[in-house]
């Protein structure tokens, strides 16, 4: 367990100084910049104790302003700011103060918050693409629950145009700062929550700019600040053993949310700098062909780390027979429809493609055995679970023995439980539903407490806790198809839904019971191997994994 926790953090080293390095190249030096980041690495380089979600939401709920540091182009970052939200809305009244949104806007964001403006047209009116470059779509669930809350929203950016450097930025500040100070004098009664990048909520950044504007009217305010994924503390946490922590407290009034590992995060800059989806428009206006190669090289690495993390044998020619395919390979539906193999899956494949889904292809060409991963956007996730599918794909063989649906579907579920319990090696932060966050979700649906639910969904999540609850009840693979027979022989997507987030829910448990010891990486490696292509085998591994990791904790995060 030790080796492997060791061998673990040292590649997530690795992969997160190669980021590094490449962020610094792309940006050159920027003394402005690197004298704010100084002065915010000060507040983090040490932590009082590790904390929880609980904890923290009283802390919020106790203040009267929150400065919410954010990571722009981490969907995470953006996500961990709703997950407060929906746990404080109700509690206190808020006002929401957004970088993202400039203060001379704000006739306009009153227009669009009152519905005088179609999401379109405001962002065209306030020239968002050129005024915040970062993508709209990690902050439409955020917008969109102040809307249906009538949380009202502020925009505190500016230009800055006679300044450079450390003069620019301390000067944004003080216009922040002036908007939040007289939205906090007029609004006595509210929480002012403030989302602003990492660096400006720095506590001898824009907080205490704020705080000197306030002490000046002799105006109190309790102020809390929650920052994002520190990398010094998260390394510090990495070498006491905690690096699955969630919460940490670095002062009474300062917390850090940790939902990712460094490498990802600053990735994440990386996918949107050159080449990701995600972002509203590129930097670079014109996408070089050595970026999409590089995407294959990431693939191909996580390959290699993966079978070196697992002990894997894999044969050497295999990385040779594997494509990596991308939404701008134009003559990708052209091979699919070319090759015979697939016609029997172009249903599926187009369905996956419509969903914005990752997945692995296998096929003969000349003799060989051949591999094809198609991914939908430069998801590290997805990424890293298709990687895990090759290597099982390769290791196992070309599946040639016809099975039950029965057993085909239990064969699903591992082949899916081995990819998500692989890609928590390059991603641990990555996570799966549970059968309590199942639960909370069914009770939402039934009070009526989400606007908008994808029935299929409800469905998938019903699927799964009655099949939790005959798991408890008895291992008779007889009652399993006497309760799911028209799931196993469906080849609808609720049923792949189905059998694709048990193996997820299973794959999470089972990380954890290997890396604290409690689960054979010898019988990981004879599971990546085995074409489970024998009546009932697939289905009495699923039982046996499931009893031997259900005292296994989850680990939540914000």
């Amino acid at each position: 367990m030790t080796k492997l926790r060791e061998q673990l953090i040292k590649i997530q080293k690795k992969n997160y100084r190669k980021n590094v390095k490449l962020v610094r190249e792309s940006l050159g030096h920027n003394q402005g910049v690197e004298i704010y980041e100084r002065e915010y690495l000060r507040y983090v380089k040490s932590y009082a104790e590790v904390s929880n979600k609980s904890d923290l939401i009283k802390k919020v709920l106790a203040a009267d302003l929150i400065f919410h540091g954010d990571y722009h182009t981490l969907l995470q970052s953006q996500r961990s700011v709703l997950k407060i939200l929906r746990e404080i809305e109700g509690k206190r009244g808020i006002i929401l103060c957004l970088e993202m949104f400039h203060g001379s806007d704000q006739k306009r964001i009153d227009r669009f918050m009152a519905g005088e403006l179609s999401e379109k047209s405001f962002l065209i009116k306030i020239d968002y693409a050129k005024k915040w470059p970062f993508s709209w779509s990690n902050w439409r669930p955020i917008i969109s629950y102040c809307l249906d809350h009538r949380i009202p929203i502020l925009g505190i950016n500016t230009e800055i145009d006679d300044v450079t450097g450390i003069k620019k930025l301390r000067k944004r500040d003080q216009y922040s700062a002036r908007i939040i100070a007289k939205t906090f004098i007029q609004n006595p009664d509210k929480l002012i929550y403030v989302v602003d990048g990492d660096y400006h909520v720095s506590p001898s950044h824009l907080p205490k700019k704020v705080e000197w504007l306030l002490k000046l009217l002799d105006v109190p305010a309790k102020i809390f600040i929650i920052f994002q994924n520190a990398e010094n503390l998260y390394w510090k946490l990495c070498s006491q053993g905690l690096e699955e922590s969630d919460v940490l407290k670095i002062r009474e009034n300062i917390y850090c949310v940790m939902n990712t590992i460094p490498a990802n995060k600053i990735q994440s800059y990386l996918n949107w700098l050159e080449y990701s989806e995600d972002a509203y428009f590129p930097v670079h206006q014109d996408w070089e062909d050595e970026a999409f190669e590089d995407r294959g090289v990431m693939v191909h690495e996580m390959v290699a780390t993966l079978a070196a993390i697992l002990d894997l044998k894999l044969p050497s020619d295999a990385l040779a027979n594997l494509a990596i395919y991308y939404p701008d390979n134009l003559d990708f539906m052209q091979l699919i429809h070319n090759t015979p193999e697939f016609r029997g899956q172009l249903r599926l494949i187009r369905n996956k493609i419509k969903k914005g889904e990752g997945f692995l292809l296998e096929y003969k060409r000349s003799g060989e055995n051949t591999y094809l991963i198609y991914l939908a956007n430069s998801n590290i996730n997805m990424a890293a679970e298709e990687a895990c599918h090759f290597l099982n794909a390769v290791l196992r063989g070309p599946l040639e023995v016809a099975v039950s649906p029965f057993d085909g579907f239990y064969r699903n579920v591992v082949t899916e439980c081995l990819g998500f319990f692989g890609s928590k090696f390059i991603n641990e932060k990555r996570k799966s539903h549970t059968e309590n966050s199942i639960r909370k979700f069914l009770g939402e649906v039934r009070r009526g407490e989400l606007k908008q639910v994808d029935q299929e969904n409800v469905q998938v999540a019903r699927y799964i806790l009655q099949h939790f609850y005959l798991q408890r009840k008895t291992s008779n693979a007889a009652e399993f198809i006497n309760k799911f027979f028209l799931q196993y022989n469906s080849r609808s997507a609720v049923s792949r839904m189905f059998s694709t987030q048990l193996g997820y829910i299973l794959g999470n448990k089972l990380y954890y019971a290997v890396k604290r010891g409690r689960f054979s990486m010898v019988r990981i490696r004879d599971y990546f191997g085995d074409p489970f292509d024998e009546p009932e085998k697939a289905f009495n591994c699923y039982l046996e994994i499931s009893n031997r990791v259900k005292k296994v904790k989850h680990v939540s995060r914000l």
